[in-house]
């Protein structure tokens, strides 16, 4: 069973409209059909994903090609496929929907077995661009929390330190472990212990800012990738509240603590991906010392900034 794609036909022709309808019928899509274009620019800013747009060139108001020009620039509909079907059959105007991004221009009257076999074929495209998408997410982010796993969140962490060396801004990771998960799974069943990581993503994720990455890196353990974060104290305060936050009762009354490790560094360009994730995590098993700070920062001495490498 396929999912719904929609197709989407503008024209001021009730006719042409019908007849649009009638070589859509047949095919697995959805037919949307409106008469102006700045109805269809409201629509696609609601609805923008659209296997293919069926575009009049003499609509009123806004005409055809404005209107193309228009869904042009916009990000989320720059690459929907514009077709346009209209009764202006002259060499100029076929140039001029061409370069206002049409990828074909069809003459009415049109042949409906012609207009049905290009629409089969932006329909399978678009089909095949979402199972494409769906994958590679599917690829990179954790099935259970849906939230980034530690593949993307390495490639975040590279990007982050590219950007921070090139405006000398610190950059912050937090390495987190939920304490006493595995009594959890053993008491309560592995579906309790699914349930309580789903709280504990979200939790981080309402915790952090929308720049911010937080990461399910495995198991129990989570990570966030803070960047522009202020300064080492900053850092370690984040680290502190995602400690109490993820301390606190879960549904069903589960009881759970959390070690957070810090690694804050002002000098992007003295580290590493796998150097700051490591010194995280080493100040995170320190954090499980009897007395120690529920969120331990990773000291590292400035001569020594190479060997967290």
């Amino acid at each position: 069973m396929h999912e719904p794609v929609e197709l989407l036909a503008v024209d001021d022709s009730a006719t042409s409209l019908e007849a649009i309808r009638a070589v859509v019928e047949p095919l697995d899509a959805e037919l949307t059909t409106l008469s102006s274009g700045e109805e269809a620019l409201r629509h696609l800013l609601h609805e923008p994903d659209i296997a293919a747009i069926l575009l009049d060139i003499g609509l009123p108001g806004m005409d055809g090609f404005e209107t193309a020009a228009a869904i042009r620039r916009r990000q989320k509909t720059r690459y929907v496929p514009i077709i346009f079907v209209t009764g202006q059959d002259t060499p100029e105007r076929s140039l001029e929907a061409y370069s206002a991004g049409a990828v074909d221009y069809i003459v009415k009257p049109f042949d409906a077995a012609v207009l049905r076999s290009k629409l089969a074929v932006f329909i399978d495209l678009h089909r095949l661009r979402k199972h494409t998408a769906a994958l590679t997410h599917r690829a990179l982010h954790d099935a259970l929390t849906g939230l980034p796993n530690r593949e993307l969140f390495h490639d975040r962490l590279e990007q982050a330190l590219a950007r921070a060396r090139r405006r000398t801004v610190p950059i912050a990771v937090l390495f987190v472990d939920l304490d006493g998960f595995k009594q959890v799974n053993d008491t309560h069943g592995h579906k309790a212990g699914d349930d309580v990581l789903v709280e504990a993503g979200a939790r981080l994720r309402a915790l952090v800012r929308t720049a911010d990455t937080v990461s399910r890196y495995g198991g129990d353990e989570f990570t966030v990738l803070a960047e522009d974060v202020g300064d080492v104290r900053a850092a370690q305060h984040l680290g502190e509240r995602i400690a109490e936050e993820l301390s606190r009762p879960y549904p069903g009354g589960l009881e759970l603590g959390a070690s957070v490790g810090v690694a804050f560094t002002a000098n992007p360009a003295a580290t590493t991906p796998d150097g700051l994730i490591r010194r995280a995590d080493h100040a995170m098993y320190r954090s499980k010392r009897p007395g120690a700070r529920r969120a331990e920062v990773s000291r590292v001495r400035p001569g020594l900034l190479s060997s967290s490498r």
